[in-house]
């Protein structure tokens, strides 16, 4: 019983000593909201279906900091719904967000973001959850506003074919735009009886005029459109406009013929008559026969002066003469050699060559290099949810809401 005791106590001691620890962090500092913008911005650019998101407000921070890995940000982001779509190259800054007479659709992302030592910032995970506006709640509101409509009613489809039908016959592109998918739709009662959507487009072949269907409806769009038809079956008013991503024609190839030279019609060219003059040259002289020379005095020759002026008999000296003058008789004179020295008779002197440079021949000594570990940052599996302890959470909104 008691070696229970001891082993669930070590768990227990185990399992708290292992605990993360977050600190909560105000909602408007400065780096967590261009931390915040940036993060959006990976979202945008992350996304291929629907509309961008535009930052609303930031209602709860956590960090996690990691020291040589980095700081881990789990940041609480409100977001609406903006006019732009998910393709268009407009940023989310830039676009309008959509007023809340059209329906308007908010919600929240948990986001989860790293910001390393060096200064760079990694979008780790998003999870965003966006929800309309109750239609009784925008009808107290507004009565005549319009209401959403399901985008594969027969009424959407109707209205989008209209839409594109006008605009593929007073386009002036290359080529027609098909259908790609309905991305909304709302309908309106009154005063006027109205249909709006909203759609993505894709460019039918080269040369192919009125309606198409798309190669591929899960390629990139190539355009947005938003259309609304007016008035009643039989007496309908269309209005629509399409914003184009990118220039048609860009991707499209032909096959085309190689060139060839032009082909115009030889001109005779007349040469005159003229009798061509060769210049003559004078014969060169004969060459000249070099006098003999006289041989030149080479004053590298030793002469013996001993054959010229022979040595006298040396006298008989006293035992008191120098020992200078002893050496001198002692030591023999080789014939045809005298008594100077290796640089007077101009005998070679070693020297280095001119691109000598000291070379140690022992190698220095290296330190051992040995590779760091990477700083690996530690993510939570599950979106921390604690409240907030600070009163700028959640910040201030940027947009107003129903």
């Amino acid at each position: 019983m008691g070696k229970c005791t001891w082993i669930l106590l070590l768990t227990h001691i185990l399992r708290a000593s292992g605990q993360i620890e977050l600190s909560p962090t105000p909602c408007n500092d400065k780096a967590v909201e261009k931390l915040s913008k940036l993060a959006l911005t990976y979202i945008n650019e992350d996304r291929t279906e629907g509309y961008k998101f535009a930052l609303n407000r930031i209602s709860n921070v956590h960090l996690h900091a990691q020291g040589p890995a980095g700081n881990v940000y789990y940041l609480l982001l409100d977001v609406l719904e903006t006019k732009c779509h998910v393709r268009s190259p407009k940023p989310w800054k830039r676009c309008d967000v959509r007023p809340f007479m059209e329906t308007q659709i908010s919600g929240n992302c948990n986001t989860t973001i790293l910001h390393t030592a060096k200064g760079y910032s990694y979008l780790y995970s998003y999870d965003c959850t966006l929800v309309p506006d109750p239609p009784e709640k925008l009808q107290q509101t507004c009565p005549a506003c319009p209401l959403l409509l399901p985008v594969d009613s027969p009424q959407a489809v109707h209205a989008a074919g209209l839409t594109l039908h006008k605009f593929n016959t007073q386009s002036t592109l290359p080529s027609s735009l098909a259908l790609q998918n309905l991305t909304r739709a709302s309908v309106q009662s009154g005063p006027v009886p109205a249909t709006f959507v909203e759609y993505t487009v894709q460019e039918c072949r080269e040369g192919y005029v009125g309606m198409c269907v798309p190669t591929d409806n899960s390629g990139d769009p190539s355009g947005f459109c938003k259309g609304a038809v007016y008035g009643a079956i039989g007496q309908t008013d269309v209005d629509v406009s399409c914003e184009i991503f990118h220039p048609q024609g860009i991707d499209v190839f032909h096959d085309l013929t190689p060139p060839r030279p032009p082909t115009m019609p030889e001109v005779p060219v007349f040469v005159p008559n003229v009798p061509i003059i060769i210049p003559s040259y004078p014969t060169a002289p004969p060459p000249l026969l070099e006098e003999p020379q006289p041989q030149p005095f080479d004053p590298s020759v030793l002469v013996d002066p001993t054959c010229i002026f022979p040595n006298p008999p040396i006298p008989n000296r006293s035992p008191s003469s120098s020992s200078e003058s002893l050496e001198s008789q002692e030591t023999p004179v080789s014939p045809g050699v005298p008594d100077s020295s290796s640089e007077e008779l101009g005998a070679g002197v070693a020297r280095p060559p001119f691109n000598f440079r000291y070379r140690p021949l022992r190698r220095r000594r290296q330190a051992l290099v040995t590779a760091k570990p990477p700083h690996t940052p530690v993510f939570l599996a599950e979106f921390p949810s604690s409240p907030s302890p600070f009163r700028s959470c959640p910040g201030f909104s940027r947009y107003t809401t129903v």
